[in-house]
């Protein structure tokens, strides 16, 4: 569930200079490159909050030199550079979902009781420190720093496994759970910020083939239920997750060994760490709150349900399965909003454009995560589990899935902190009108959580509208 991190990603130096035309190749120094931007509507707003550069003449300078090592063929004015990637986009939450495959193998050692708590938790904390590192990442990367951009997802990874088997650790001696918690939530920590890295490096393919004997073999033990299969299902599933973990390594170390081929005094000049993101902390506060606040939103009205409630906790699922269509379905906004202002005259063509492809955007998300929250509803009324509560949860989820789509775009155009106070509403409905709610049972509960949704999506709607009269936001 870290598809805002995708979503949110800051542009690189190709994405401002290819949509440019040919025109920005015969700038001849860069305050020209610069005079360029600022006609095109970029200020030093958009210079540090989707480049990363403290202004344009930062920016520009930054533009100016990567133009000069630039070898691909420049490609004619009004050209698009397509940002959205269908099958390997839509893919990822299904990816992000395989270890799903191991929870029943998982189940039998551990206990439901200790498993589920514990995955819980590690899924909050490794969606907050995936989201900073990975908008960290980014930006690194489009700045030119593409060792450190790996050295900030290793810290990220690092920095995860810790904190799983801390705080693993501590459930297991205050509560007296069984030591093999740790390792289990440790293992799915790793999986998570390291299938991340792998998605930012786009090596979807490499995650799938990896992980796919674990799958096979928690698919195995559901079939065949015996407790030596479900230990041997476990077994397979930690060596996949190494190899993951180890490929995820490896990607970061290599990144920039290209360019280290062709120029290695620029990639040894890169400064410390450190220094680089010292600029990016502040864009990155409002970042870490709202993923946190998004965490514990969804997190929160799941986890009272996992154990006791099968029916209501597994009626979100076509959330976590369509997190990758969202995320494909934002990028390809972005592409036909760039085309669409190349193709109109006055700004009011762009906004009625635009309100039309956001409206499609948002009936393909709706439809398609209906219809996968369609599916373990359909389970639920074949095995007689079908409840009010369950169906009130799954429309929460949808609705929560429309949200997420518009929070992406928003969180394209920098309004995080417009995104932080839609998302503490929401939190104020739910969980915190629980406590005034005269009826404590589940299905009011779940009810709640449906309001707060809804909230949560019309006041992203809200903000995305007015945002489409401003045409800068979509250069």
């Amino acid at each position: 569930m870290t598809a805002l991190a995708s979503g949110g990603e800051p542009l690189s130096m190709d994405d401002l200079i290819r949509p440019m035309g040919t025109g920005i190749f015969r700038a001849v120094e860069p305050l020209q490159v610069a005079a360029m931007l600022e006609s095109q509507g970029l200020n030093d707003k958009i210079a540090r909050e989707k480049y990363g550069h403290d202004d344009v003449f930062s920016l520009a300078e930054a533009a100016y030199t990567h133009i000069s090592t630039m070898t691909a063929p420049r490609p004619p004015a009004g050209t698009v550079l397509r940002r959205a990637r269908p099958l390997a986009q839509m893919l990822h939450g299904l990816l992000y979902g395989l270890p799903a495959a191991l929870l029943p193998a998982a189940s039998g050692l551990v206990g439901t009781q200790w498993l589920m708590p514990g995955l819980v938790l590690t899924t909050g904390i490794g969606w907050v420190l995936g989201s900073a590192a990975a908008q960290t990442a980014y930006s690194l990367a489009g700045r030119g720093f593409p060792r450190s951009a790996g050295r900030t997802l290793r810290t990220g990874l690092l920095l995860g496994v810790l904190a799983a088997m801390l705080m693993a650790g501590v459930i297991a001696l205050v509560r007296n759970g069984p030591v093999a918690l740790v390792a289990l939530c440790v293992m799915q920590m790793a999986f998570q910020l390291a299938s991340g890295i792998l998605l930012f490096y786009r090596r979807e393919i490499w995650l799938g083939v990896i992980m796919m004997p674990a799958v096979v073999a928690g698919i195995a033990y559901m079939g065949i239920g015996d407790s030596w299969v479900g230990l041997l299902a476990v077994c397979v599933g930690v060596v996949c997750i190494a190899g993951i973990v180890g490929a995820a390594l490896l990607l970061t170390l290599a990144a920039g060994a290209h360019d280290a081929h062709d120029d290695h005094d620029a990639l040894a000049a890169e400064p410390p760490l450190r220094t680089l993101v010292r600029p990016d902390v502040r864009a990155l506060l409002p970042s870490l709150l709202y993923a946190t606040l998004t965490a514990v939103f969804l997190l929160q009205a799941e986890a009272r349900y996992v154990l006791d409630r099968t029916d209501i906790a597994v009626a979100g699922a076509g959330l976590v399965l369509g997190m990758g269509v969202l995320e494909y379905r934002a990028h390809t906004f972005e592409d036909e909003t760039r085309a669409a202002i190349r193709e109109v005259v006055y700004p009011v063509d762009f906004t009625r454009r635009s309100r039309w492809l956001l409206a499609k955007g948002m009936l393909i998300c709706l439809g398609t995560l209906a219809t996968l929250t369609a599916l373990p509803l359909a389970f639920l009324h074949f095995t007689h589990t079908l409840t009010e509560a369950s169906v009130a949860m799954a429309a929460a989820h949808v609705t929560v899935g429309g949200a997420y789509f518009l929070a992406f775009l928003l969180a394209n155009q920098a309004k995080v902190v417009h995104l932080c106070l839609a998302q503490g509403a929401a939190l104020a409905v739910h969980p915190l009108g629980r406590f005034v709610l005269p009826d404590h049972s589940a299905l009011a509960d779940v009810l709640l959580f449906l309001a707060a949704a809804l909230l949560f999506f019309l006041v992203l709607l809200t903000l995305m509208s007015r945002s489409l009269r401003d045409v800068k936001q979509y250069r």
